[in-house]
This record gives structure tokens, C-alpha cells and sequence, in this order.
């Protein structure tokens, strides 16, 4: 496998592996705010939904490719892969910024 084809594969998986990664993060975050009555709660929620999506923004906007190299369909995926981390990433953190954290 070609340098090129390695990197893309490495971006393939790179949007997701960081969704999920948030995704931990933040229900974790909501479970211990409740569980500990934190008083700046919904603040540490949405500040951990701002640094979860700063690297999807930076994937989504990176090329897949290096000057020179041809764009092959595997970097191609990995591009729209990326932007779909990014794009489901906003949707599904989105409610930790309104919703009523604990029940």
C-alpha cells in the first residue's frame, strides 16, 4: 500500500474515531454533573461540545491529499467521511446546549 493510500486510510477512520470519542466524553460529563450537582454544568457541557468538534472541523477542512499526488477514491472517501463525522458530531451534541441535563 502506497504512502498516499495510507494516509487516507488513516483520515477514513481518524472523523469517527473523534466522534465517538466526544460522544464518551460528553455523556460522561453529563452523568457526573448530575450525579455531583455541578454548578456550572450546562457551561462544561458546552464547552466540552466546542473542543469535541474543533478537530472534526479540522478534518472536515483538511485535504486528503499532498500537493502533487493524485486524489484517489479512497482520500475522496476519507474527505466526505470527515465531513459527515463533522456533520453528525453537530447535530447529535447540539442538544447538550438546550436540553435539560438532568432528569
Amino acid at each position: 500500500m502506497s504512502g498516499a493510500n495510507q494516509r487516507a486510510l488513516v483520515l477514513l477512520v481518524a472523523g469517527f474515531t473523534i466522534w465517538s470519542v466526544g460522544f464518551v466524553a460528553l455523556y460522561a460529563l453529563q452523568a457526573l454533573g448530575c450525579a455531583f450537582g455541578w454548578p456550572q454544568h450546562r457551561a462544561i457541557l458546552i464547552g466540552a461540545y466546542v473542543v469535541s468538534l474543533l478537530p472534526l472541523i479540522w478534518l472536515a477542512m483538511m485535504k486528503t491529499v499532498r500537493e502533487g499526488e493524485p486524489a484517489t477514491s479512497l482520500s475522496v472517501a476519507a474527505l466526505w467521511a470527515n465531513r459527515a463525522a463533522l456533520a453528525s458530531g453537530v447535530l447529535v451534541f447540539l442538544p447538550v446546549t438546550f436540553v435539560s441535563a438532568c432528569i
